[in-house]
């Protein structure tokens, strides 16, 4: 869904995002994800574990490795870690704190996530609020919406720094459209107005029961990489 996942909150990688939609969605569930990028020879794993059954506080955790060509024939591996804790202000209103963290660098994010109506939730973020001034830990406030009609899904995402010299967006929108009970066809797009790069992608989810299995498929349309990734999800009830 281009990359639309943070105002969700409906799967594991909630850990990722606004922290405070992990409360609005009650589940147990476990993903693991992988993914390659063929022109820069990169490659990625990760997982998450969730508990939301509890409406008084909710967590959330995520690992991920990823390693990259540097060039000169050498390699750069990389460990990132979330932990997000959420609780709910009723049966509309949630609030969320998270963390993320590398080997030399932390730094905090903040949510609050509203169901504007049965099957629309909005929510606004803030990530990495305690300036380390590590690279991948930019701060970057979002604002973002979830819409459920009938067996079609819209999303969107635009998170930008402020008060940091002019607005460099980077906006995330997708769709996900259900066949029936097993499958969901998604597509999406996504522009990042700081690389001046945008990607469009497509992806396949197939379920059964409690478990599903996605494969996603983002295409550079300004000369950056292609990304194929998989992921593998376990539900709980």
């Amino acid at each position: 869904m281009g990359g639309t996942f943070r105002e969700m909150g409906i799967g594991a990688n909630a850990a990722d995002g606004n922290p405070a939609q992990l409360a609005l969605v009650q589940a147990y569930q476990l993903e693991f994800a992988g993914g390659w990028d063929a022109r820069d020879k990169g490659w990625y794993v990760a997982g998450w574990a969730r508990d939301s059954t509890n409406p008084d506080i909710s967590g959330a955790y995520s690992f991920h490795y990823i390693n990259n060509d540097v060039g000169g024939g050498q390699r750069l591996g990389q460990w990132d870690h979330s932990l997000s804790l959420a609780t709910r202000l009723g049966d509309i209103v949630a609030i969320g704190i998270g963390s993320r963290w590398f080997i030399n660098a932390a730094s905090m994010n903040a949510g609050v996530a509203i169901r504007a109506g049965k099957t629309l939730t909005i929510g606004f973020a803030g990530y990495n609020l305690i300036d380390t001034h590590h690279p991948e830990l930019s701060r970057a406030f979002e604002f973002g919406f979830s819409w459920l009609i009938g067996p079609v899904r819209l999303a969107s995402e635009v998170r930008s720094d402020l008060g940091r010299g002019p607005l460099q967006p980077i906006v995330n929108a997708g769709l996900e459209f259900f066949l029936g009970r097993s499958f969901v066809v998604r597509g999406g797009w996504e522009w990042q107005d700081p690389t001046r790069t945008n990607y469009g992608s497509l992806g396949l989810g197939f379920v059964v029961e409690n478990a599903g299995f996605d494969v996603g498929y983002r295409h550079g349309l300004s000369g950056a990489g292609d990304l194929v990734v998989g992921t593998f999800r376990l539900q709980l009830q």
